[in-house]
Parts: C-alpha cells; structure tokens; sequence
C-alpha cells in the first residue's frame, strides 16, 4: 500500500463521527470516497448507514464518473429517466433549481418538495439514494428526513394491529399528489405500471419494522374504499412527519449524504433566495420488492 495516504490507510481507526440529529443522521469527515478501497472502511460507513438511517461525508470533490463509482460500494447504481442526467454519466442525475417541466407547462419544478421515499412508484423500489451538494446556496434549500422506524414504534399496539398486512397502491401520478411531478412520455408511462407495496415493510439488513409511506405517490389502500383510505394516510402522514421524528440537513458544499428509503422520508426546501442556485447530483442503487 506504498503512496497512499496514512489517513486512507486507516480509515476504520480514524474514522471521525459526529452526530447529527438526536435520533438518525451521523457525519463523517476526513475520507474520500474516490479512495475508499479499504472493506473495513466501506464495512464501517454501511454499519454506520444503518445505524443512523443518513450519512453525510463531508469535503468531497467528485466528478460524475467518480460519484458513480463511489456510490457503487454501496450497490448497483440504477439509472432513472425522471430526472436529467449528467453529460458524463447517465446513472448521474441533476437536480437543480433551474428544472422545468420540459414535455408540461415549461414552469419550474422543485423536485422532491413534498414528503416522499424515492422510487415507490416502481414495483421494487431503489434502497439507497446519495446526493452530492455540487452548489449549495449560503441560506436555504435544506432536505428534511423523518426515522419511520420510530414513526412506526411510536404508533399505539391498536394502529399497528391495524394496518400490519395493509397495501397501498403507488403510482407515478397520483391522484392524491401534493407537488408537481414532470410530465413523462407516453412509452414511459407505460414502463411504470402502478406498485402495491406494504404499509408497514421489514427493512431486510437490520430487520426492524417501519412505517412505507410516500405522500406524493400512494393512490389508495387496497380493500379500503377511497374516503376510508384517504382518512387513514393522511393520520398516518401527519404522525410520521412529527418534530421528534425529524431531521433537517443543512448542506455544506461537498456534503455527500446517504439515505435509507426503506425507513426514512425526505423532502426538499426551495426557500433559498431567488438567484442563488442549487445544483445536486444524484445517484440511488437498486433494491428489491418491498416485504
């Protein structure tokens, strides 16, 4: 190992952790990613993604290739068409607060604005998501998480007992969506069939329960007429995105953050101020079928 930096040598020695929230989120700093060869110190970043549902590495510098591949420790990186994507690499994509309904209105778009899980839409869903902070505005544009491990705890043994077993139907436009989504093609659409996913899924690495919502995608309850499931969604939402179950990320330029979408929510804030630009690149890996 001749030439590498002590501080890449010894990474799972040095590590140096920072808590975040009280309840999820934990920050790393003093590692690259683009170096990061060692299984102890990618072993160690997984065991700390799961213990604290986001990870934020600090001070990086990736072009988009060199995100890709880093995020590809993590699992296989999925492209998705929803979003542009970097000229580089096509499993990159942007996210910027110059986006626009390009096939709509023309109007601009805050992607991820409401509360929502990436990629419930699809029949299996990606399991991670990473995004890297390329330009970050001096005040504003913070992405905001709730821990739907504790949102499930927290619920009382009579809710649990009742929505244990439940589906939910997700779909790319719902009729129940409280953000703008782009307009996609009509060979697109067709691509994504509505998903039936668990109201409550196993997460399949720590094993622990979490409540699987999406306020911008679930369509309705399966077995539930419309007024009864639309009741329920909503008290659930409502529960999950309570203060004590949040944390909201204040980025720095360079933060990479990784989050579990298989127990934690996020959305978007655009109340940077009008002018100041925000630009992050985004990769998520594949996951399995939601049980």
């Amino acid at each position: 190992m001749a030439g590498r930096p002590a501080e890449v040598q010894n990474i799972p020695m040095t590590l140096q952790t920072e808590k975040l929230g009280g309840h999820m989120a934990v920050a790393v700093s003093g590692i690259d990613l683009a170096r990061l060869d060692s299984p102890d110190a990618q072993a160690n970043l997984r065991r700390l993604l799961n213990d604290n549902l986001v990870l934020c590495v600090r001070g990086q510098k990736l072009a988009p290739p060199a995100f890709r591949d880093a995020m590809a420790r993590f699992g296989t990186p999925m492209r998705r068409l929803q979003l542009a994507a970097t000229s580089e690499c096509d499993e990159v994509n942007i996210i910027s607060s110059e986006d626009r309904d390009v096939l709509g209105d023309g109007k601009k778009l805050v992607n991820g604005a409401s509360w929502h899980t990436d990629d419930s839409f699809m029949r299996e869903p990606c399991s991670l998501t990473m995004l890297y902070g390329v330009i970050v505005p001096p005040i504003g544009g913070d992405t905001q998480f709730v821990n739907m491990y504790a949102a499930y705890e927290a619920l009382s043994p009579e809710m649990k007992m009742r929505i244990d077993g439940l589906k939910v139907i997700h779909k790319y436009q719902s009729s129940r969506q409280t953000n703008r989504v782009s307009k996609r093609p009509e060979g697109e659409m067709k691509a994504m069939p509505e998903a039936t996913h668990p109201l409550v899924r196993t997460h399949p690495e720590t094993g622990r329960k979490a409540l699987y919502l999406n306020a911008n995608r679930m369509e309705q309850i399966v077995g539930m007429d419309r007024a009864e499931s639309d009741r329920l969604l909503d008290e659930l939402i409502a529960h999950a995105i309570k203060p004590e179950f949040q944390y909201r990320h204040k980025w720095r330029q360079g933060d990479v953050v990784i989050w579990d979408n298989r127990c934690t929510m996020h959305k978007a804030n655009a109340d940077y101020a009008e002018g100041e630009r925000r630009l992050m690149h985004r990769v998520i890996v594949a996951g399995t079928e939601p049980v």
